[in-house]
């Protein structure tokens, strides 16, 4: 296991389609799920005390506009490309994009993303997400379509982490228990949602930035499925429990956030424009939380956490008024 280079660490985990929602628990699964470790950080889940804001003694919990300032419904390419570099994808290319990157927002992700900048300024920055060992070269060699996530991470590190990985808990499957990787065939050792969690918080203790992928959410919110989409954010809690037990949040820093609405509205299987919480935990957690009001400003505040400036560390930039800075 590599050692991180700084005194203070980042998890970042990255919920897909999870918004604020209507305070009515027929269509909002978060108002049914049973989530009591996100309630030991902020409280009862409230969608009023979400939209508000709370701030807590462990936590903070903000609301973030997804919408990058453009009409139309928030989407996963250019949602995720502003979360994780502070570009406005969507104003660059003037839409919102869904799926995967298209040439010019992995132009951004190699030049902005966090794990490329944090490598570059000499971090040590990984992505946790487990790959199929099978799949790997196919993605290495540009046959495979990336997301976000996997373009910036293999921007950054150079590879990916494996099957084998996952089996010896260095790694995490994007479902945290590795069904669907076995479900394909892959020979591989489940795990329960908190023993991923554990898994996490190893991978992360030893790293200054970790960053962790689940999409499952924006699946069950796509298909209007109520019970899987209760399911899925009970497997998230769970994790996170882990995570609390095992990761310290007196020296270091928990993220939970996403990058569009979706599974917090079932009335529709499109996405939403609802704003998406922004849940900080741990050393540092009032300041980080402060610094955010949209998706745009979080990479901007993870810099700011690590003392970088990301400019010096990413070559020109595509466009100065697009960027979200450190202040």
């Amino acid at each position: 296991m590599s050692r991180g280079a700084c005194d203070r660490r980042i998890l970042f985990l990255f919920v897909d389609g999870l918004g604020i929602g209507p305070a009515d628990a027929a269509v909002n699964p978060l108002l049914v799920a049973r989530l009591p470790n996100v309630e030991s950080l902020v409280g009862p889940i409230d969608m009023a005390r979400w939209r508000e804001g709370v701030h807590g003694a462990r936590a903070s919990l903000v609301p973030l506009d997804a919408t990058l300032g453009v009409p139309g419904l928030p989407q996963s390419a250019t949602g995720q490309t502003a979360l994780f570099t502070g570009v406005n994808a969507a104003r660059l290319i003037g839409r919102h994009k869904e799926g995967r990157p298209n040439r010019l927002l992995k132009s951004v992700l190699f030049k902005h993303g966090l794990i490329p900048v944090l490598c570059r300024a000499g971090l040590q920055a990984t992505f946790a997400n487990a790959y199929s060992t099978a799949s790997i070269p196919r993605y290495v060699a540009g046959e495979a379509p990336m997301s976000c996530t996997s373009a910036m991470a293999y921007y950054g590190e150079g590879c990916f982490r494996s099957t084998e990985m996952f089996n010896r808990g260095e790694a995490v499957y994007f479902d945290l228990t590795g069904r669907y990787a076995r479900r394909r065939g892959d020979d591989v050792r489940l795990m329960t949602p908190a023993r991923a969690g554990e898994a996490l918080a190893g991978i992360a203790l030893g790293h200054d930035f970790t960053l962790y992928e689940y999409f499952l959410t924006d699946f069950a919110g796509h298909r209007q499925n109520m019970g899987r989409a209760v399911h899925y954010l009970v497997d998230v809690d769970a994790a996170l429990g882990a995570v609390l037990n095992d990761y310290d949040l007196e020296h270091n820093l928990l993220i939970l956030t996403s990058d569009h609405g979706n599974v917090e509205d079932l009335s529709t299987r499109s996405h939403t424009r609802n704003p998406v919480p922004l849940l900080v935990a741990g050393f540092g957690h009032e300041g980080f939380a402060a610094r955010c009001s949209g998706i745009m400003d979080v990479a901007a505040a993870v810099f700011k956490y690590f003392g970088i400036d990301p400019v010096k560390y990413s070559g020109r930039p595509i466009r100065a008024e697009l960027i979200k800075l450190p202040e």
